[in-house]
């Protein structure tokens, strides 16, 4: 009888590779705001369970060695895909 881990053990070494260029410029660029080490957002919203608001701030280590937004997103690409960005920033869309 196999173990129930050998089953496990794919999923687990296709969970490490690299994803595609195509999608890790995707997921880079809707990032980028993050280049100079400081994001957020806030909400606000009314339903029929009433108000409901949020907020959030995000604060990376990049605060102390801000990026251009084209350094980040060439560095999120390289870290995601292992390759560089095929398009420039911007012209995904």
């Amino acid at each position: 009888m196999i173990r129930p881990v050998a089953y496990l053990l794919p999923l687990a070494v296709a969970a490490c590779a690299p994803m595609s260029v195509e999608r890790a410029m995707s997921e880079c660029e809707s990032q980028v705001g993050l280049a100079d080490g400081i994001g957020g957002h806030v909400s606000v919203g009314v339903g029929t369970g009433g108000t409901r608001t949020g907020a959030s701030i995000v604060i990376t280590n990049d605060i102390l060695n801000p990026k251009t937004p084209e350094e980040f997103y060439a560095q999120c690409v390289a870290r995601k895909s292992g390759q560089a960005p095929t398009r420039p920033l911007g012209a995904i869309r």
